[in-house]
């Protein structure tokens, strides 16, 4: 970007500022509120600081990758989101254990599948935490609640889990993938009722 001698910004600050909110409108809209997931901007450092400027996506990470991504495989770029991400999802990971101990205690929290699985159906379960890579096989029945186990032989057999947490999704509560080693419980799940 060049400034004249007048600090006035020419066209090539304008067309990228320009390029830059329509950027941050369309993904604010078609991604970051729909999904509600942390925003990660990839792109050469000298672009932070102007996309910074204009953004109105509260999902913006703070810390970006200072990289011009086209030159990454993805898994490469993976690895340097999951190290933006990390440091928060630990926290709030914490933060949502410590919720459900709370809540366990009150009565208003369970890990148990079926107990889980009618407050899911009832849009009860405010937030669901699921076993990363846990499966268990079995159908939920989406009127009353009633859990079948099952295996994964069968074609007309799903995850449990997989169930449990779309139909937690689409009741509004939230659902979090935690990874093996840091699940409260041993049941694959952990849930937080609303009431």
């Amino acid at each position: 970007m060049r400034h004249g001698h007048g600090s006035k910004p020419d066209e090539t600050d304008i067309d990228e500022e320009r390029f830059f909110r329509a950027v941050d409108r369309a993904i604010l809209k078609l991604h970051s509120r729909p999904a509600g997931t942390p925003l990660i901007l990839a792109a050469l450092g000298q672009y932070h600081a102007t996309f910074r400027k204009i953004s109105h996506n509260p999902f913006l990470t703070l810390k970006g990758i200072e990289v011009d991504a086209t030159f990454l495989a993805l898994d490469q770029l993976s690895q340097r989101a999951w190290e933006v991400v990390e440091p928060e999802f630990r926290s709030r990971l914490s933060q949502l254990t410590d919720e459900f101990e709370e809540a366990r205690s009150k009565g208003v929290g369970g890990d148990d599948l079926a107990t889980v699985a009618q407050a899911a159906v009832e849009g009860r379960v405010g937030s669901l935490l699921v076993e990363a890579e846990r499966q268990i096989p079995g159908q939920v029945n989406k009127e009353t609640g009633q859990v079948t186990f099952s295996s994964l032989e069968d074609p007309q057999v799903d995850d449990l889990l997989d169930d449990l947490a779309e139909l937690v999704l689409k009741k509004g509560g939230k659902v979090v993938v935690v990874p093996v080693g840091n699940m409260p419980t041993t049941t694959g799940l952990a849930a937080v009722f609303r009431f």
